[in-house]
């Protein structure tokens, strides 16, 4: 509590608080390191508050490592891991956390695949045990893959080809990286996703899901050295694959950046009955020192009833806009800065275009003020604690650096990187990002 009290006294300016110690100085995570022969990495954090705990495995492994032909395979592995492997067979993993009383998911990004459980601290070894049978033994049976390959298909329809604002993001991403590997659908293209094989997800599998890929986080009330016992005896003998690394070397940086040299703009015809759109520039990759002034920027014009997009196009007397964002999205090899939302019926888009980006300048003058960074600082201190007070969401925090940074630790220097960000920096960022080419996507139901 009282760490809390000096981070809140820090943060509002309070003059009767010795500003001694950095902001990453006040967050203190105790975290027990255990690094197996076969590379497997797992961060392991007591919290006995409550008898449960939160288990996430994260692959370092998504969109951007496949190639044309088995697009979508990390995102299938991520259902094919629930249907069963050698010692827990068919359909029987979410039967059992179920049963326990816990919870399961998976998601799939363009730079990794994370599963996690929640579950009670008596059920430690028992998920232990099934996360290693599966890392090592997927079944991956036949019947399974097909009926599974019409759900994906159907995934993909839901979330892309009968979504309009997935229309939108897709479309933005197949433009602003085309020829890239973050141009592709994190779900897979349609053909596909209808004819990838068995033999090439499982190839695909042994290559990727394995110890010297995969971070372990568990966060909860279990003894730190039980846990480390039974992890090493169940993932101590799974082999290491000796082929990753390899895989990763291959993916060069410049391979990721966006290649467009102009202005481009694309329009869609989908269900929406207003314009959406998005707007969008290539930026840095995650850990850059820019892209935490970028952050900042797309908070401050972006977010809130406050944000200055709000100001411009909504809160007028003949609204353009029924909605409007900004964002700053880093990846693992790449970033893009991006503002979009929903038009009014009737606005002529070229026009629209034109003005938000001279606008968008405007804003590295009128809207970037020391008040405004300092806001933004304190409101994203704010969620970062909130998110830190759960197992679930310290996990995810731990892990997310270690597979993306290499090392928990890097946390530390994200907070100091934005505890320095300033005027003259958000400025700087700010022209440098708007001069750049960008994209400008809209779809809508244009007969309407």
């Amino acid at each position: 509590m009282k760490c809390w009290l000096l981070l809140l006294a820090l943060l509002l300016g309070c003059s009767s608080v010795k500003e001694s110690k950095t902001l990453s100085e006040n967050i203190h995570i105790e975290v027990s390191e255990l690094k197996l022969d076969n590379g497997l990495t797992a961060l392991i954090v007591r919290n006995p508050k409550l008898p449960i705990f939160s288990l996430q495995f994260f692959y370092k492994v998504g969109g951007k490592n496949e190639v044309p032909g088995i697009t979508g395979a990390s995102h299938f592995l991520e259902h094919m891991m629930f249907k069963g492997a050698r010692r827990y067979g068919k359909n029987t993993i979410d039967f059992i956390i179920e049963g326990s009383g816990g919870s399961t998911n998976a998601y799939t990004t363009n730079d990794q695949t994370v599963y996690y459980e929640n579950l009670p601290s008596s059920q430690l070894e028992k998920i232990l045990d099934i996360e290693s049978d599966r890392m090592e033994n997927l079944l991956l049976d036949v019947d399974d893959f097909n009926k599974e390959r019409e759900v994906v298909l159907e995934e993909r329809k839901m979330r892309y080809e009968n979504s309009p604002r997935g229309q939108l993001y897709l479309e933005l991403m197949q433009t602003l990286y085309k020829g890239t590997p973050y141009g592709r659908s994190v779900i897979g293209d349609i053909p596909d996703l209808k004819s990838v094989t068995r033999e090439q997800i499982y190839k695909y599998f042994k290559r990727f899901y394995a110890p010297n890929n995969a971070t372990l986080v568990l966060v909860g009330d279990v003894s730190i050295s039980e846990a480390k016992k039974i992890i090493k005896n169940k993932f101590g003998p799974i082999p290491s694959s000796p082929s990753v690394e390899e895989a990763h070397k291959e993916l060069k940086e410049e391979d990721f950046v966006p290649k467009i040299t102009t202005d481009v703009m694309v329009a869609r015809k989908g269900e929406s009955p207003n314009p959406l759109f998005m707007l969008a520039f290539g930026s840095y990759k995650a850990g850059h020192p820019k892209g935490y002034a970028l952050d900042v920027l797309s908070s401050i014009i972006g977010s809130g009833k406050s944000a200055a997009l709000v100001n411009q196009y909504i809160m007028i007397e003949k609204p353009v806009a029924t909605s409007m964002y900004a964002a700053h999205q880093s990846l693992d090899k790449s970033g893009f800065f991006f503002i979009g939302g929903e038009l009014v019926r009737g606005v002529k888009l070229p026009e629209f275009k034109a003005d938000l980006q001279k606008k968008l300048m405007g804003f590295c003058e009128t809207e970037i003020t020391a008040r405004n960074i300092q806001k933004i600082k304190n409101n994203y201190l704010v969620d970062l604690y909130g998110g830190l007070d759960t197992n679930a969401g310290l996990g995810s925090f731990l892990g997310e650096r270690q597979l993306v940074f290499g090392d928990w630790r890097f946390y530390k220097e994200e907070l100091n990187m934005y505890e320095k960000v300033t005027v003259e920096d958000v400025k700087v960022a700010c022209k440098e990002i708007f001069a750049k080419p960008s994209v400008f996507v809209s779809v809508w139901n244009m007969h309407k």
